[in-house]
């Protein structure tokens, strides 16, 4: 039987009024490839004989300042300040300690935190948790004074590493009674995630997932989000935190901003009750015939945590719904009744007498002339035109196209010949659809 031995290197770094940072190097796995550690252990560590709550993160490097740990020029020069945020709440008495280990990536990283998917991707994610459960947090439930009970162990990380945090609890929640799913990969395999969903029977025992996006990541981001939460919402219920930051990003800063919501809800020494505000909130924020907008409530609780909700929706007439999703039919205000588990409200919406996405540009010329269009984009297709349009007889006309439309055209004269400029070559001219407003052309 073969037997496996630890070999690394520990260092240990203290700092006035915060953690200390512990490093293992070249920490071996049969599993998957060696790598480093950096463990973080509050500042009461060493004052007491409690047993500490343990969070595990993914992209270790990203976590803490080089300049706290002494890994200088490892991974993003923005961190998530993980350590920061937790020192902020401990100081509020808001949350218990918690020691946290950051696992840093190797050139694997998109393996190993992929699960397996019909991709030529080859997914190591079921490694990658074996590397967790059976040798990482073994050895620092030894080396440490740890609580190791699934209600006292977490697992988080954005992008892949939210992915990874969301399958890792959902196989283990006996292990893992958190995860934070930060700005999660739900789109990876074509969102095969939802049918990973159907298929499993951990989910009546899990017990605090969190998950959250943000709105200036892409479609690709939020959509698969919401798919997942529709999806869990009905399992889980209040064991499901989902929230989207409007002005969130997939990037370390925005993490950084709002890290501190997951460790609150994970160590917080309350469980947040009732708001204290609620908003609503419609994006896209303007609707006219025929467009579809989503309505969602953002409740922020008294401990100024945040989270999101889709509501039922009513409304007296003239209006298509899906879920928390409308389709005015007529150019006329609405009321729309909005029911959620945060309570009943209403909210009064003006209609556009047109599509939002339908733009008008007048083009004014300040002599007879017609707009030969040779070249059009549409809908993110290119296409070669022939397209005449005359401002002959009147000087200026109202064209209408979707928004992102644009027009390539050169200038012809009453008698069908090409406008030229001053160095005798025609003018090649380019127009965007992307708001309602006058198009001036002069020669």
């Amino acid at each position: 039987m073969k037997r496996w031995f630890l070999i690394f290197v520990s260092i240990s770094i203290g700092f006035a009024q915060a953690g200390k940072y512990e490093i293992q190097r070249n920490f071996p796995s049969r599993y998957v490839e060696k790598r480093t550690i950096v463990i973080y252990l509050p500042s009461s560590y060493e004052n007491d004989t409690n047993r500490y709550p343990v969070l595990y993160m993914h992209d270790g490097q990203n976590l803490f300042e080089t300049s706290k740990t002494g890994l200088k020029g490892m991974g993003s020069p923005i961190k998530w300040n993980v350590d920061t945020a937790l020192e902020q709440l401990l100081t509020s008495k808001a949350i218990k300690p918690c020691i946290i280990v950051g696992i840093f990536n190797t050139a694997k990283r998109i393996e190993e935190y992929s699960p397996p998917t019909n991709t030529n991707t080859l997914g190591l994610l079921d490694n990658y948790a074996h590397f967790i459960i059976e040798e990482l947090k073994p050895w620092i439930d030894t080396h440490y004074r740890t609580d190791p009970s699934p209600q006292a162990t977490g697992i988080m990380g954005s992008s892949m590493g939210g992915l990874a945090s969301f399958y890792i609890q959902m196989h283990y929640p006996h292990i893992f009674g958190f995860a934070g799913v930060i700005s999660p990969s739900f789109w990876w395999g074509n969102e095969q995630v939802l049918r990973h969903i159907d298929q499993s029977t951990n989910l009546s025992q899990i017990q605090t997932m969190y998950i959250d996006a943000g709105w200036r990541e892409s479609d690709e981001m939020i959509l698969p989000a919401r798919h997942v939460y529709n999806k869990l919402h009905p399992f889980l219920g209040k064991r499901l935190w989902y929230y989207e930051d409007r002005n969130g990003t997939h990037s370390e800063s925005s993490w950084q901003s709002r890290v501190w919501m997951p460790l609150l809800l994970f160590l917080g020494r309350e469980k947040p009750s009732l708001p204290v505000s609620i908003l609503t909130v419609m994006e896209p924020p303007i609707v006219g015939i025929g467009d579809t907008s989503t309505i969602t409530i953002e409740a922020t609780y008294q401990n100024g945590i945040k989270q999101t909700f889709f509501p039922s929706l009513k409304a007296e007439r003239d209006v298509l719904i899906n879920g928390a999703s409308f389709t005015p039919q007529k150019a006329t205000p609405i009321t729309l009744t909005l029911q959620s588990e945060v309570g009943s409200l209403t909210t009064n919406i003006l209609v556009l007498p047109k599509s939002r996405d339908d733009i008008t540009i007048r083009f004014i010329a300040q002599k007879p002339c017609q707009l030969l269009i040779y070249r059009m984009v549409e809908n993110s297709t290119t296409s070669e035109t022939n397209i005449i349009i005359d401002l002959k007889l009147q000087n200026e006309t109202n064209i209408t196209r979707k928004r992102g439309t644009r027009f390539h055209f050169r200038l012809v004269d009453p008698q069908g010949q090409l406008i030229t400029n001053q160095q005798g070559k025609p003018y090649d001219l380019s127009v965007t659809f992307t708001r309602d407003r006058d198009y001036e052309i002069g020669f």
